[in-house]
């Protein structure tokens, strides 16, 4: 509550736009992120509101596909979902990895309650503005897209699925996240 209280009042204290005017990384971290006891406020909130806990959602989308990203962030403000941590990250180079995260553009990641109702089914629809814009879900953060996303999101899954079959037959070192996705 004091989190969601302190940034309502940034919000609405803050300026409609700006320019002309440099400003360091740290004043874009919110007050409370500095305090030592950040994440120990967010398990507070958790558990005072009866929530079961939090789902973590980040994905990525190149330079050109700001207007996707936009999107993305009013359907989240529009469904009115507490987002308790956000941060957003500029990336530079790919790495070649077959199921490499980063790539040239922007990542996003909001912490939202797993109690929200419809929550898998608002982030199945993220999940699709996300795939159309050529973007990704982070698949070491993901509990829960759907197989067919995935394949959407990373065109060399094909790859990777035909190295992962030549060297592993009988999928003796599958994890839950390669069974769910069918990596």
């Amino acid at each position: 509550l004091l989190r969601a209280l302190a940034d309502e009042v940034r919000y609405r204290s803050a300026p409609r736009a700006r320019s002309g005017e440099l400003r360091t990384p740290a004043a874009f971290f919110h007050a409370l992120d500095a305090a030592p006891a950040a994440d120990r406020l967010h398990r507070l909130y958790a558990l005072s509101t009866g929530r079961s806990g939090l789902v973590r959602y980040r994905f990525t989308v190149g330079y050109g596909q700001e207007e996707a990203l936009g999107r993305v962030v009013r359907r989240i403000a529009a469904r009115r979902c507490p987002a308790l941590r956000a941060g957003l990250q500029r990336f530079g180079a790919a790495s070649p990895g077959w199921l490499s995260f980063p790539a040239p553009g922007w990542a996003l990641t909001v912490e939202l309650p797993a109690a929200l109702p419809g929550l898998g089914r608002f982030l199945d629809g993220l999940d699709a503005e996300v795939a159309a814009a050529g973007g990704r879900v982070c698949l070491a953060q993901d509990s829960r897209m759907r197989p067919e996303t995935a394949a959407a999101m990373y065109p060399r899954l094909p790859e990777f699925r035909q190295l992962r079959a030549e060297l592993d037959p009988t999928g003796a070192f599958r994890s839950d996240l390669a069974r769910r996705l069918d990596l």
